[in-house]
C-alpha cells in the first residue's frame, strides 16, 4: 500500500486530488496539513481522512509518507518540497511548480541529492483527446508534426477569481501556460529551441499578464504558436490547438460544446457540414478538406 499525505487542502485537493486518490486500490491517503482549522477538520470528515495536521515537519516525522501531493499556492512550493524530499519522500507537484529557476534547481537538486522523484502535474498530456491524438501522430502516418497553433479566449481576469489566484501579476502564462506548453512539447517530442514572447499592457487597469503571444522553434524546423486572451468578449474557448502534420492536421479543443459548422471544401468542390455536441472536449483529424 502506498502512503499519500497531502499539503493544503483547498479546492485542487478537493476537487482532483482526494477524489482520484479514492479510486485508486493500492493508495492510501494516510494524512494531511491544512492551516485553516475548520477546513481542515471539514475536508478531514468528508474524506476519511485518518489524521490531520497543522505543520507539515510533525507530518512528515510522524506518519513517513511515501509519496507528498503539494497542493498549496504556489509561493510554498518550493519550500514544502524540499521539506518532503528530504524526509524520504517522493512528490507530486501543483503546477504552478515554483517561484524562479533558481527555486526550481533548488527542488531538483534536493531530489537528485536524496535519490526522490519529483512530478509536476501537468496532466492534460495524460487525457485521451491528447494522448489519443500524440499516439496517431507518433506512428508516422501522417507524417511528422511541422506546425501547432494554440489558443485560449475567454473574459476571466484576475478579479474573476475569489484565491490566491486574484493576486497574481505573472497569471496566464505562469498558472496555465504550463499546461499548453507541455502539450507543445509532447506533440512535438522534444524541447523547443527559442522562444519568443510578449505580455502586452493592453488593459493598463490590469497589472496582470491577460494577453499572451509567444512563438516558440522547435528542433527539425518545427514551430508553435500560443495566444492567450482573458480579456475576450467573443465565445469563451478555453484551450484550442490545431497540429498540422505532412499528411493530416489535428484539431483538438478541451471544454464542452455544442457547434455546428457549415464549410465550403476545396478540395471536395462541395460544402460540409459537421455538427459537435461534447461535455469534455474532442479531437478530429483533419484531412482531404473534411474534419
Amino acid at each position: 500500500m502506498v502512503k499519500i499525505a497531502i499539503f493544503g487542502l483547498g479546492g485542487v485537493a478537493e476537487q482532483i486530488h482526494l477524489p482520484a486518490c479514492s479510486l485508486l486500490p493500492n493508495v492510501k491517503v494516510v494524512a494531511a496539513c491544512e492551516l485553516d482549522n475548520d477546513r481542515r477538520d471539514r475536508m478531514g470528515r468528508r474524506f476519511g481522512i485518518p489524521e490531520l495536521y497543522s505543520d507539515p515537519a510533525t507530518l512528515l516525522e510522524r506518519e513517513k509518507p511515501d509519496i507528498v501531493i503539494v497542493a498549496t499556492p504556489p509561493d510554498q512550493h518550493r519550500d514544502l518540497c524540499i521539506l518532503a524530499l528530504d524526509s524520504g519522500a517522493h512528490v507530486f507537484c501543483e503546477k504552478p511548480f515554483v517561484k524562479s529557476l533558481a527555486e526550481a534547481d533548488e527542488v531538483i537538486e534536493t531530489a537528485e541529492r536524496r535519490r526522490r522523484s519529483v512530478f509536476v502535474n501537468n496532466q492534460y498530456r495524460f487525457m485521451k483527446i491528447y494522448r489519443v491524438a500524440q499516439e496517431r501522430i507518433a506512428s508516422g502516418e501522417y507524417g511528422k508534426p511541422f506546425l501547432i497553433q494554440c489558443w485560449q479566449q475567454m473574459f476571466h481576469p484576475p478579479s474573476e477569481e475569489t484565491n490566491w489566484r486574484s493576486r497574481l501579476v505573472q497569471s496566464t502564462l505562469y498558472e496555465f501556460g504550463t499546461h499548453p506548453l507541455d502539450l507543445l512539447c509532447f506533440f512535438f517530442n522534444d524541447f523547443p529551441l527559442s522562444i519568443n514572447a510578449h505580455t502586452p499592457r493592453s488593459c493598463p487597469a490590469i497589472e496582470a499578464d491577460v494577453i499572451v503571444q509567444a512563438t516558440l522553434r522547435f528542433p527539425g524546423d518545427g514551430l508553435a504558436t500560443l495566444i492567450f486572451n482573458r480579456i475576450s468578449h467573443a465565445p469563451e474557448r478555453y484551450l484550442e490547438m490545431r497540429v498540422d502534420c505532412e499528411q493530416a492536421s489535428f484539431r483538438i479543443s478541451f471544454g464542452g460544446m455544442a457547434r455546428a459548422a457549415l464549410d465550403w471544401s476545396r478540395p471536395l468542390g462541395r460544402p460540409t457540414l459537421r455538427f459537435s455536441l461534447v461535455k469534455g472536449g474532442e479531437a478530429r483529424l483533419e484531412k482531404g478538406g473534411r474534419s
